[in-house]
């Protein structure tokens, strides 16, 4: 079990990095290559667009031909994308190739979710995802420091290596046993698209979804009150690198709380938690303060996730439906969370700056859904 798990967790983390990666080379696609910002912006967002499209079929190639070799397909894909955009110097070649990497990203992590709660014991399923999740903020950490390395050093260079790990990761599931594909795989669409309004497996799917929407107001709602104490972009990082650590170390421990006592409690809990500090947050009277309640949003805000991916999975194998299919609407649902708040991009207007005025400089933190997780 526990090489299983190494396995999904590197498979995230190597989705993770490569996505997060982008974050410090905006300068160098601007700067080197004459990119103008909203190519930039293209160029960003194709990888979530790609996620989008990769879902559903990556649901269905699990169901219909096993989690492994859609899962080496995914990171194949992924890796050679990466070797090929380190050197691609075309605005929409480069936007091709995330695309592309996208897709295949949305393979892997619908391979990754199935494949460990398929030979997860039903009580630490919730703990298993947890762990997940964890190494999903682990890579996104890692990522701007991979791009750092690479604006530096060599573009090329770097994301050759990245596709030699991703190559490794996908050589590493091609001789790793895994569940054949799945007998409710045969189901008629019909039947499937009406599973997911199963009321258990409806409320899974809607607290995964909710999760992002949580994040979405932070993300806005912190740094504007930190820079109303005059905190930089270079401090608000820090509170968010403080944040996604303790959201890294709170993902298990919710999944395992869910896992002994079920979603309902650490879901309301959760929620209330995460009422409390949007409404504290904007009525800090100290910056310290308003930084703490950001760390503490890491772990309120994400308290419906992982059990409602626990939920999701229980109520798929209930309805008959197979888990990749589940995970892949999971995956097209939070799309946005797993590639715009996990890792997430924190903006901190620049101190000179007007944080209400158009095109003023910014400075960007990523570290999800993540997914990013999310899922």
């Amino acid at each position: 079990m526990r090489r299983l798990v190494a396995l999904t967790c590197a498979m995230v983390l190597v989705d993770t990095i490569f996505y997060a990666a982008l974050t410090p080379l905006v300068p160098y696609f601007t700067g080197e290559l004459g990119l103008s910002k909203s190519l930039v912006g293209v160029l960003s967002g194709a990888f979530g667009v790609g996620v989008l499209l990769g879902s559903a079929p990556g649901g269905y190639l699990a169901t219909r031909f096993g989690v492994r070799p859609t899962a080496v397909a995914g990171l194949g894909l992924m890796a050679v994308a990466s070797l090929l955009f380190g050197f691609a110097s075309g605005a929409w070649e480069l936007v091709a190739l995330r695309l592309a990497a996208g897709f295949g990203s949305a393979l892997s992590w619908v391979s990754a979710l199935t494949w460990l709660t398929a030979q997860t014991p039903d009580e630490r399923r919730g703990q298993m995802l947890g762990t997940l999740g964890s190494a999903a903020v682990v890579g996104a950490l890692l990522g701007p420091a991979l791009g750092g390395v690479a604006a530096t050093v060599s573009v090329s260079l770097t994301f050759a290596l990245v596709c030699g790990v991703g190559l490794a990761v996908a050589l590493w599931a091609r001789f790793t046993p895994a569940p054949g594909s799945s007998p409710s795989g045969s189901k008629p669409l019909a039947a499937v698209f009406a599973a997911v309004f199963e009321p258990r497996l409806a409320t899974g799917l809607l607290l995964i979804g909710f999760s992002p929407l949580l994040f979405g107001v932070l993300t806005v709602l912190a740094p504007l009150t930190l820079s109303g104490f005059g905190w930089g972009a270079a401090a608000i990082g820090g509170v968010f690198l403080v944040a996604a650590l303790f959201e890294a170390a709170v993902h298990p421990l919710l999944g395992r709380w869910s896992d002994r006592v079920g979603y309902r409690l650490p879901v309301v809990a959760g929620l209330l938690a995460s009422l409390a500090v949007l409404i504290s947050l904007p009525l800090a009277s100290a910056a310290p303060l308003a930084a703490l309640l950001v760390v503490l949003a890491g772990g309120a805000f994400n308290a419906p996730l992982i059990p409602g991916a626990a939920l999701l999975s229980h109520s798929a194998e209930s309805a008959g439906i197979a888990g990749a299919l589940a995970f892949g609407a999971a995956n097209f649902a939070c799309s946005d969370r797993r590639r715009r708040s996990c890792p997430r991009a924190f903006v901190a207007p620049a101190p000179q700056q007007s944080a209400g005025k158009s095109g003023s400089p910014c400075s960007s933190f990523s570290f999800r859904p993540c997914r990013q997780g999310c899922y």
